[in-house]
């Protein structure tokens, strides 16, 4: 054939046929990735099958309770990739439509590294103000030296409200959450079912006597009990907690 450019779009290189030089060598890593690339699929495909609940009806691939990422399965990616296994690239570039070859492949590649394995695992992390489930997709984060209160992100399946959650942030949620003004005794019964702390009464009496607790009803009767916003006891109190001293159960 005639001396042209090449066929690739954005390419305008040179070519004695319909791709230049770079593009098949471009054209040909992507068609060598393919027979690692079907192995993986068979072991997912395996995989699937051991682990979903059932099959889907109508043909339409393997189910594993969840909706796949793709559309197609598997098994009819294997049978995509096969047309290009063990091709030449420098045959295929004597094609006239060679310039198209090589993002159709990289889209079935891309398609197949997306379904391989099983979906990331749902987990529940937190209970929405609206009651429904909040989740997040994989494993629990570790904490490390640098990090030590990982955070999760998560979202509600019922509102789709979405949330962060670390023991700090639950911490600030619970603490917008209190009551704002309560007795001593309701106030640490309050705490102990909803934060899982027991906070004794004489420490409130001994941080309102110094002054780093304030009650919500300054001008109080002789007959009247203080009261105090549970907030703000919580505060206190996780600026005098130890560390390992009255853990929380959040």
């Amino acid at each position: 054939m005639s001396h042209q450019e090449c066929t690739t779009d954005d390419c305008q290189n040179f070519a004695s046929t319909y791709l230049c030089t770079q593009c098949v060598s471009d054209l040909q890593k992507w068609i060598d990735r393919i027979p690692d690339l079907m192995n993986e699929l068979f072991v997912t495909m395996a995989k699937l099958d051991n682990t979903a609940p059932q099959r889907s009806e109508g043909g339409g691939g393997l189910s594993t309770g969840s909706k796949l990422p793709l559309r197609i399965g598997p098994m009819e990616l294997r049978s995509a990739l096969r047309i290009w296994a063990h091709q030449s690239a420098a045959e295929l570039a004597k094609d006239k439509f060679a310039g198209g070859f090589q993002p159709l492949l990289e889209e079935l590649i891309r398609n197949a590294e997306n379904l391989i394995d099983n979906p990331p695992e749902t987990r529940v992390i937190a209970t929405c103000d609206c009651g429904g489930k909040v989740t997040t997709k994989g494993p629990k984060p570790e904490p490390t030296e640098k990090n030590p209160d990982p955070s999760e992100h998560g979202k509600c399946e019922t509102c789709g409200v979405r949330y962060e959650k670390s023991e700090q942030a639950t911490r600030e949620r619970i603490l917008k959450a209190t009551p704002a003004s309560l007795r001593t005794r309701d106030a640490l019964k309050w705490i102990r079912e909803n934060a899982g702390l027991s906070i004794q009464s004489t420490d409130v009496r001994n941080w309102a006597r110094e002054s780093k607790l304030n009650p919500t009803n300054p001008n109080r009767s002789k007959d009247e009990y203080p009261t105090y916003n549970v907030a703000d006891i919580l505060t206190v109190h996780y600026r005098h907690v130890e560390v390992g001293k009255r853990q929380t159960r959040f």
